[in-house]
């Protein structure tokens, strides 16, 4: 009796593999580029030190973000790929404005900043699409690239 109850599950197993993929369409990808436009305010700003064994990640928002005074912007424009950025407080990262650029448009994994003098490239926590309203970009220094001692996260949300 067990067999024929063996039988009839691996029976139904195969048969229900054998059925056909449903075709469908997922769409056209989006439009990374046209996903970073407009203006993003610093939420919060992390630190993760590489060489502490542990490798938690502080919470130095309180650097960025000061009760009563406007915390950063990022305003970026998708046609020209010019950026501007309104920094009060904390240190400045992104230069005083200039060009940005992914890596790669279409699987974008970085993202360069250009203000004229000097060219800083941040890794992408995540790609943004036009409805998505967190973007977090990573700033990992060391002292050369094969030896990196720190991770500066910024995670930014989009302005309403």
């Amino acid at each position: 009796m067990k067999n024929i109850a063996y039988i009839i599950c691996i029976a139904t197993l195969i048969m229900a593999g054998c059925k056909p993929d449903k075709k469908t369409d997922i769409g056209e990808p989006f439009d990374k580029v046209a996903g970073l436009e407009g203006t993003w305010v610093l939420n919060s700003f992390l630190q993760k030190d590489l060489n502490n064994p542990v490798q938690e990640e502080r919470d130095l928002s309180q650097y960025y973000i000061v009760e009563g005074i406007a915390p950063m912007e990022l305003t970026f424009n998708a046609a020209d790929r010019a950026y501007d950025i309104e920094l009060t407080e904390g240190k400045n990262f992104f230069g005083s404005g200039g060009t940005w650029s992914f890596d790669n448009d279409q699987y974008p994994t970085s993202i360069l900043f250009d203000d004229g003098t000097e060219e800083n490239s941040f890794g992408l926590g995540s790609v943004v699409r036009e409805f998505d309203n967190e973007l977090t970009i990573q700033l990992e220094k060391g002292c050369s690239e094969d030896d990196l001692n720190v991770i500066y996260k910024f995670i930014f949300d989009r302005a309403q």
